[in-house]
C-alpha cells in the first residue's frame, strides 16, 4: 500500500485531510509518496513551499506509526531539483525519525549540480543517518 500526496488549490490534501497552504502554484509543493509495504518514503521535486511545517505534518506522523508498528528499517528517497530552507527544517526532522539504524537516505541529484549535492551534504552532517548519494 502506497499513499500519494496530492495537492490542489485550497491547499494540501492527504488521506482525506486538508492542510492549508497558502502557495497557489502545485509546482512550487514536492510529490510525496510513501509506499509502506517497501517501507520507502519519496519525495521530488520541488519544495519551496511557505508552510513547510504544516504541508510535511502529516508524513511526519505517517512515518512516526510507520516506526512505532514496523521491525523494517525506512529508506527516505529524495530527488528534488531545488528546496527552501523551511523544507529543509522539515527534511531534517524526517531525518532524525531514522537515526540510530533505523534507515537510510538516498540523495539523488543532478550530475552537473554541485549545489544539491553540497545541500545533501549538508543534511547528513546534521543527523545520524547513513546517506547514499546518487547522481544522475
Amino acid at each position: 500500500m502506497h499513499r500519494n500526496i496530492n495537492t490542489n488549490f485550497r491547499g494540501l490534501t492527504y488521506k482525506n485531510k486538508q492542510i492549508k497552504n497558502n502557495i497557489m502554484d502545485e509546482k512550487l509543493l514536492p510529490k510525496i509518496k510513501f509506499k509502506e509495504s517497501e517501507g520507502v518514503l519519496y519525495i521530488s521535486g520541488v519544495s519551496m513551499m511557505e508552510n513547510a511545517l504544516d504541508y510535511y505534518s502529516v508524513c511526519k506522523n505517517d512515518l512516526d506509526t510507520y516506526l512505532s508498528n514496523s521491525v523494517n528499517k525506512v529508506i527516505i528517497d529524495f530527488n528534488l531539483s531545488y528546496f527552501n530552507s523551511s523544507s529543509a527544517k522539515q527534511f531534517i526532522q524526517l531525518l532524525s525519525k531514522i537515526e540510530n539504524n533505523k534507515g537510510k537516505a538516498i540523495w539523488r541529484y543532478p550530475e552537473n549540480n554541485t549545489i544539491l549535492h553540497d545541500r545533501g551534504r549538508e543534511l547528513e552532517i546534521l543527523v545520524d543517518v547513513e546517506f547514499e548519494f546518487i547522481p544522475e
